[in-house]
């Protein structure tokens, strides 16, 4: 509830894209890229939108993996689709609060062709 927190001060501009440290230039290679992170007000937080928009992510497909508090995915889908290319395709992962058996995780990735 601090108004001055990071997340609070990041959230509160949907506008707001935060500098990234540096670009990995090999992104290119990958068709299926994995994007974890937490859920600030029922959305990714805005860094993820600047990680989206700083790579041609053409013809390839995001799996999204999030923790959260309690709210899920909330409106994360929504609000990072207007973030990447058309022809990429992002799909709603799974949400990871606490730990994932390995057969479970195995069971995750093989749903993905992974």
């Amino acid at each position: 509830m601090d108004k001055k927190a990071r997340s609070a001060v990041e959230m509160s501009d949907s506008d707001y894209r935060p500098a990234m440290a540096h670009k990995d230039e090999g992104i290119e290679k990958y068709s299926v890229i994995f994007l974890g992170f937490p859920i600030w007000w029922y959305v990714a937080p805005t860094i993820i939108n600047t990680f989206l928009e700083s790579y041609d992510f053409s013809e390839k497909k995001i799996i999204l993996f999030v923790t959260s508090g309690g709210s899920g995915f909330g409106n994360t889908m929504g609000k990072l689709k207007s973030s990447i290319s058309p022809t990429a395709e992002i799909v709603e992962g799974r949400l990871l609060n606490g730990r994932l058996s390995g057969p479970d995780l195995k069971a995750w990735l093989e749903d993905f062709g992974c």
